[in-house]
């Protein structure tokens, strides 16, 4: 027993609770609290949850920027190569517009879907905080 479960024994024989009575109670106590804490153990978050989240964000980002100096590296060297092979005027302008038009898109969807992750994030990380406020 911990010395709660011990002053709630003691507290219950004083106020004239027989023994094997007070030791149920104390018993049914323990396992209620138990349970609380399992189920809540569940749902809620810890400060060790919060921090392996911000810390595969922190990878998942980086991962982001390394891929996309690679694309933008394979890009540019996609790029020069058309370059020194085409000479008509016309297409290339042609060809350059498209794929900017392409890594624009790229660069919105991408952010959109940081700003998304971000707000999840977020948002989980607040709940969690208010979770744990409210334990």
């Amino acid at each position: 027993m911990g010395s709660f479960a011990t002053a709630l024994y003691d507290a219950l024989l004083s106020a004239g609770v027989a023994s094997d009575r007070a030791r149920e109670v104390v018993d049914l106590f323990d396992r209620s609290v138990d349970e609380r804490y399992n189920l809540h153990a569940q749902v809620l978050g810890t400060k060790g949850d919060i921090a392996e989240l911000r810390l595969a964000m922190k990878n998942d980002i980086a991962e982001f920027r390394t891929a996309t100096k690679n694309d933008l590296a394979e890009l540019r060297s996609a790029m020069k190569t058309d370059l020194a092979t085409k000479f008509d005027l016309a297409e290339l302008r042609s060809e350059t517009s498209i794929r900017f038009s392409n890594m624009e898109t790229r660069i919105a969807e991408t952010k959109s879907e940081l700003v998304k992750w971000m707000l999840a994030a977020l948002t989980a990380q607040t709940a969690l905080l208010l979770a744990l406020k409210l334990v």
